[in-house]
């Protein structure tokens, strides 16, 4: 009788240690948050190549973030204690297994233009869409790391949300998280598009700060309906402070401490697949937004932020990421401990427009190191006219676009602090 009440007790032991090992090796990262958190019907979608794709895993931890009513932030910026829009540097992380997802810097350069294009109120071609929110946030190149997930890093190609592999890749690589974008290119595993940070995240934990997005769905990739590069102008709408439109459904108006905080887009129950004409899921007036970037639509589908969500925006990027901005704000000390209005800089070009050539002109409050560099209307770097230690003072620099072919161009000057000005100049030939 004890030799079987032995045997019995060992085989049980003997279970539960295989248990466990079967556990440990169908979860191979023990950070990795449930997949069922997004791995839903509602966020569900399916791509012309067959694959089921799920939009977007980018998820708010406690109360919503609420700013004040839109009116008040116009008066703001009226007074320039808010900065209307501003530049944003992209920082590239370009994370490939073998032969797949290694992105071409075309399709890096196309994907700035996307989004350079759906934030200026922009279709994909460029035209501008009536109603469409031209919000002033403007995109540039900045760094591309090439990544091979080989050896400790295979884990980065198919890394999910919390994950140990997605912080681990963010710490190895994350650059200037306080004054640009972090943008990640990979495989997300659990069939994810997407997901982001928001800006009242970054000073508790700026290195896990930007975006994750599918190489598949950057312009020309391969998940079709899903690959006009807007999974990256919805996930960078998360980043500068925006919700889901159909974020807490009907309940409470969608600014009224439920919704999506923002008065002028229209309440939505659920969110959307595909483009559907006359969906109308809630009771208040206005269908639903299926055309804003902030809805799971179809690239395609996708046509515009509203003014509301510009001035939210706004409000959240001069709060939470006051190094980026067009323009130095008044209050910028106070509000970042950053430059004050003694350190306010100036940058312009005379004539502006030109052909071919220009005097650009600033001005420094003390002697420091800056950069002053051009770029083109895709973020792409034209030329570098400044880099190296300038004393106070005014200073100038001619411009020569005889080469150049005639558009819009952008000089960046940037301080040795990080933050920077950037303008806009117009080459016409």
């Amino acid at each position: 009788m004890k030799k079987l009440t032995y045997a019995l007790l060992a085989m049980f032991v003997v279970a539960i240690a295989l248990t466990g090992i079967a556990s440990a090796a169908g979860r191979p990262d023990a950070a990795q948050p449930p997949a069922d958190r997004w791995m839903n019907n509602d966020n569900a979608r399916n791509a012309d190549n067959g694959d089921v794709v799920y939009r977007c895993a980018t998820e708010e931890h406690g109360k919503p973030t609420a700013a004040p009513d839109e009116a008040q932030i116009r008066q703001w910026i009226s007074q320039n204690r808010v900065a209307a829009g501003g530049v944003i540097t992209v920082n590239f992380h370009v994370i490939y297994s073998g032969s797949t997802g290694n992105i071409s810097d075309a399709q890096l350069d196309q994907q700035i233009l996307v989004m350079n294009r759906n934030y200026a109120g922009k279709d994909y071609n460029g035209n501008t869409v009536s109603g469409a929110a031209n919000t002033g946030y403007t995109f540039v190149r900045g760094t591309t790391d090439r990544i091979s997930a080989t050896g400790s890093r295979k884990s980065w190609w198919t890394m999910t949300p919390g994950s140990s592999a997605e912080r681990n890749a963010k710490t190895a690589y994350v650059k200037n998280p306080t004054s640009s974008l972090n943008f990640y290119t990979c495989k997300p595993g659990q069939s994810l598009l997407g997901w982001s940070t928001f800006p009242w995240n970054l000073a508790s934990n700026p290195t896990m700060d930007g975006v994750v997005i599918h190489y598949a769905s950057l312009p020309g990739g391969s998940l079709s309906p899903y690959n006009l590069g807007g999974t990256a102008s919805h996930e960078v709408g998360h980043w500068v402070g925006l919700y889901h439109t159909f974020q807490g459904g009907c309940d409470g108006g969608n600014c009224s401490g439920a919704g999506d905080l923002v008065c002028d887009t229209p309440g939505e129950a659920t969110a959307t697949s595909g483009c559907p004409s006359g969906k109308d899921t809630c009771p208040e007036a206005g269908l639903d937004p299926i055309h804003n970037y902030m809805d799971y639509s179809t690239d395609i589908c996708y046509t515009q932020f509203t003014s509301g969500q510009d001035a939210r925006a706004d409000f959240m990027m001069s709060t939470y990421r006051p190094a980026i901005g067009s323009a130095r704000l008044a209050n910028a000390a106070a509000m970042a401990g950053g430059r004050g209005t003694s350190d306010v800089t100036t940058l312009g070009a005379k004539p502006n427009p030109f052909n071919p050539r220009t005097k650009i002109e600033f001005g420094l409050s003390r002697e420091e190191k800056v950069s002053l560099r051009i770029f083109d209307v895709r973020g792409r770097l034209v030329v570098t006219l400044v880099d190296g230690r300038l004393p106070a003072g005014n200073h100038s620099v001619d411009f020569d676009g005889a080469k150049l072919a005639s558009g819009v161009y952008m000089m960046r000057l940037q301080h040795d602090d990080g933050t920077e000005v950037v303008k806009r100049m117009t080459l016409l030939k």
